[in-house]
């Protein structure tokens, strides 16, 4: 396979997983949960979530097929729910009303547990539906183990970027402010969207070409 095309996957991959997963929205949050907390104690919370987001979405990127055949779901089908899926997180993106935790009393728990790291940092902000969706049709899309491997470096990579985000969090927030954050929000939620509608496309595609049989 030409090294163009593989580079050209692994940037697709690398792009759907940053922007869905957008660690600089979840980086505010990271700071309104973490407040009070020393810089160390918030660097040793933001690795530990980076890395339980990365082990989530690898679990998921690897058995995600055996799920589907287990409950006798096509590929095909998956794409495009997936694709709804990921176009509605897109959406509420582009439209700031994308919210990580749900409830209230949901907000209050978070505020009170001491480590955030796991719950709700890493599931769901770091790899909430959108995430593990996205990853298992990456996979389903990669015709070979390099394709496959190459979805699991952009998981790595992108969860790396995010510590280091996380990690700077302080910094970043400051340097942005809230119209920049939202405006960035709005454009990883463009680009969402735009994945989401392709995850669709091909989904729609494959099934045609399987009724006619090609």
């Amino acid at each position: 396979m030409e090294l163009h095309i593989l580079l050209a996957f692994f940037i697709a991959s690398f792009s759907a997983l940053f922007t869905i997963i957008n660690p600089f929205s979840t980086a505010s949050v990271f700071l309104s949960i973490t407040k009070g907390d020393k810089e160390h104690k918030r660097d040793q919370m933001a690795k530990k979530a980076c890395m339980t987001a990365a082990t989530v979405l690898i679990v998921f990127a690897l058995i995600g097929t055996f799920i589907l055949q287990f409950f006798s779901i096509t590929v095909e089908a998956f794409r495009i729910a997936g694709g709804i899926i990921v176009s509605i997180v897109g959406i509420r993106m582009v439209y700031a009303k994308r919210t990580i935790l749900h409830t209230e009393k949901e907000r209050k728990e978070s505020l009170e547990k001491e480590d955030v790291s796991v719950i709700p940092l890493a599931i769901p902000m770091l790899s909430g539906p959108g995430a593990m969706t996205t990853v298992i049709v990456l996979m389903s899309e990669s015709p070979n183990y390099i394709n496959k491997g190459i979805v699991l470096v952009a998981i790595l990579i992108v969860c790396l970027l995010s510590y280091i985000v996380l990690s700077k969090a302080s910094i970043i927030d400051k340097y942005l402010g809230e119209t920049r954050r939202r405006v960035i929000d709005r454009i990883m939620g463009l680009i969402v969207l735009v994945v989401g509608v392709q995850f669709v496309i091909n989904g729609v595609e494959g099934l045609v070409l399987g009724w006619m049989g090609i």
